[in-house]
């Protein structure tokens, strides 16, 4: 007899297959768009480009490709609300509104190098205004909107992609299921619960907000965008890992890959930017992660808990808190609480819904660390490696999630 881990695998094969192609081909052409830019090349790029277009065109059949579930739960619910709201998003005549709203905003500027993440030119260099001459040259070619449809086009697909894991995750197991491979105690159990369940309401939440309102899409900076639909895979992900057999395709290992490398060379970068301290911390967690210490998975877990409490408070000072309200609420024993210091991180976001799901999200992810953390003082059996390679991506993403809003909207204001 077939696991729900095994069925899962096959049934969603088909629609796995379907929006990796079409990643595949946005990613080449945005690499193409990297370095094939000179006038002998244009009319292969051109080329390359309308035929991405059609298979845009095609997009409204992936939802066709879905596998069909009755009565499963609420958190698997929501996530297929939100792969069809991402399908919804990716078809021409919303990319192209959307696109025309994000020209006006010069929202391409960041696109050509979001499309494709690990792109060469991202990697060699730092320097912004090489970037943004390169952003302008392209545009300058191809066109503002149809940059930003390319770019819309790139975030939509990867967060489809995203999310399908994300409903192949959930479809492995019901919420009674949850920690079931680790022991984990009730009290636990039931807290996981329902903060992954708040998070996967606000998570729809959002994307009912951009249906509302495209601008409030639109405000946001591409790799915020990109950043929500992660962080709620990366979430499901570790649910998963604790509450049944994990049966991964291949293209799940490279998205997986991905995101890993993405974590790390962000991490790398921000971290030293807001203090040297930071990233020491940081390395000295991954070399404890690595090693074969008996006590690693409380020590790596103390490490990140630690790691989060200075990044919070360090993008969230005291002194600057207190000239930003006076409100009560955000207060304790006069010190800012936690809510206060999110809420001051991302006081340059007018989306509600975005920080009502980051807030929550972080929430979350701050409870998965202290479970691990207390170890086999809340769970009989110990972690396999699997389990902690999703513990530790799901901690940074969200890592990287804060430091994104800190250097893709906050510093840019403020410079």
């Amino acid at each position: 007899m077939q696991s729900k881990a095994d069925l899962a695998k096959r049934n969603y094969q088909p629609a796995i297959d379907f929006i990796s192609g079409y990643n595949s081909n946005i990613y080449n052409l945005s690499n193409q768009l990297d370095f094939l830019t000179a006038p002998t090349y244009q009319d292969s790029i051109f080329s390359a480009w309308n035929g991405v277009q059609e298979q845009l065109s095609a997009f409204n059949h992936f939802k066709n490709l879905l596998p069909q579930y009755k009565l499963h739960s609420t958190a698997f619910d929501l996530a297929r609300e939100a792969t069809l709201a991402y399908t919804r998003f990716s078809s021409p005549s919303t990319i192209d509104h959307w696109a025309k709203l994000a020209e006006t905003k010069s929202w391409y500027q960041e696109t050509p190098f979001r499309v494709s993440p690990i792109s060469e030119i991202a990697k060699a260099s730092s320097d912004v205004a090489k970037l943004a001459s390169h952003a302008k040259s392209v545009s300058d070619i191809f066109g503002a909107k149809n940059i930003s449809s390319l770019g819309l086009q790139s975030a939509f697909g990867k967060a489809t992609e995203l999310s399908l894991f994300a409903e192949k995750s959930l479809s492995t197991f019901t919420l009674n299921d949850i920690g079931s491979r680790i022991g984990l105690q009730k009290s636990a159990r039931e807290s996981i619960t329902e903060n992954f369940l708040k998070v996967s309401q606000d998570y729809s939440g959002l994307l009912k907000s951009f249906d509302t309102n495209p601008n409030l899409l639109i405000e946001l900076s591409p790799s915020l965008i990109e950043s929500v639909p992660k962080e709620f895979y990366s979430g499901a992900n570790l649910l998963e890992s604790i509450s049944a057999d994990e049966q991964k395709t291949s293209e799940e290992e490279l998205l997986k890959n991905d995101i890993q490398y993405e974590n790390e060379y962000s991490l790398h970068k921000y971290l030293p930017l807001i203090n040297a301290g930071l990233y020491s911390i940081w390395k000295g967690a991954i070399e404890t992660f690595n090693s074969n210490n008996s006590d690693k998975v409380r020590q790596f877990t103390a490490s990140l808990r630690e790691l989060f409490t200075h990044v919070m408070h360090l993008l969230s000072p005291d002194e600057e808190i207190r000239k930003w309200t006076t409100d009560p609420s955000y207060f304790d024993k006069d010190k800012p609480t936690r809510k206060a210091r999110l809420h001051y991180i991302y006081r340059h976001i007018s989306n509600n819904s975005f920080n009502k799901f980051s807030e929550q999200n972080i929430k979350a992810t701050l409870e998965f660390i202290s479970i691990f953390q207390e170890g086999t003082h809340a769970i009989d059996s110990g972690f396999t490696p699997a389990q902690l390679i999703a513990m530790k991506s799901k901690a940074e993403t969200t890592l990287k999630f804060l430091l994104e809003i800190e250097f893709s909207v906050n510093r840019k204001i403020n410079s």
